[in-house]
C-alpha cells in the first residue's frame, strides 16, 4: 500500500480520503450487486451504500473542484471496496482518476485532454512499485463495464487481474453530470503476488576479511 500511494504521488497525483458510502444510484452504475450493503440508518441520504469502487467518489471530488475552476485533477485512494458482505467481500486497492488536461497551462506546452494511456501508466507505476511482476504481465480487454469497452483494458497475470485502466463509460459519466474527459485505474493490491526472495538472501550478512 504505502509503495503504490509513493508512486501515484510521484506521478503528481493528489492523495485523498473519501468516505467508504456513496449514493446507490450511483453504486449501481459500478457494479453494486449485494443488498447486503445498503446502509439500514446511512449519516445522509447521498451516502446509502457501501462504495463498490472507490471511483465515483473520487470522480464527484473531481467534479467539485471543476465546480470551483480547477477541471484538471488527478487524485487517487489507497483503501477498501466491497462486493460483499462475507470475509472476502472487501479488497484493498488503489484507485486514481484524472480528468480534464494532462498538462499544465503554459505558453510553450501544448496542452492534451487527459487519455487511456495515462490511466494505464498510472496502473503499471503502482503495479512496479508494489512488486507485481511487471514483465510478465498481460493486457486484456475485458474491462468492467463503467469503462468504455474501446478505450480500457485490464493487466493480467495469467487469469488473475491485477488492474483495470482506461477511460469512463461516457454514459456514466453523464449520469454523474460530470463534463469529460475522465479516466480511472484501480489496482487490485491483494492480488499482486509476494515477492520471492532470492536463494540465499537470508540471514546474517557475510563479514568482510580483515
Amino acid at each position: 500500500e504505502s509503495a503504490a500511494r509513493r508512486a501515484l504521488a510521484a506521478r503528481g497525483m493528489t492523495e485523498a480520503v473519501t468516505f467508504s458510502f456513496m449514493k446507490r444510484e450511483t453504486a449501481d452504475l459500478f457494479g453494486f450487486a449485494d443488498e447486503a450493503l445498503v446502509v439500514d440508518n446511512p449519516i445522509s441520504a447521498d451516502l446509502d451504500a457501501m462504495r463498490p469502487s472507490i471511483l465515483p467518489n473520487l470522480l464527484e471530488a473531481a467534479h467539485r473542484n471543476a465546480d470551483r475552476g480547477y477541471p484538471d485533477v488527478a487524485l487517487f485512494e489507497v483503501g477498501p471496496e466491497y462486493a460483499g458482505d462475507g470475509e472476502d467481500g472487501q479488497a484493498i486497492v488503489a484507485a486514481a482518476i484524472r480528468t480534464g488536461q494532462h498538462d499544465p497551462r503554459h505558453w510553450n506546452v501544448p496542452q492534451r485532454d487527459v487519455d487511456a494511456w495515462d490511466a494505464k501508466a498510472d496502473a503499471y507505476a503502482a503495479l512496479e512499485a508494489a512488486g507485481a511482476p511487471v514483465a510478465n504481465m498481460q493486457v486484456t480487454t475485458d474491462a468492467p463495464a463503467w469503462f468504455h469497452p474501446g478505450r480500457s483494458g485490464v493487466f493480467r497475470l495469467g487469469p488473475n487481474a491485477l488492474a483495470v485502466f482506461g477511460d469512463i463509460h461516457p454514459a456514466v459519466l453523464r449520469a454523474m453530470d460530470i463534463d469529460g474527459p475522465a479516466v480511472g485505474m484501480v489496482v487490485n493490491l491483494p492480488s499482486i503476488p509476494p515477492v520471492r526472495k532470492k536463494k540465499g538472501s537470508g540471514g546474517a550478512a557475510a563479514r568482510p576479511l580483515l
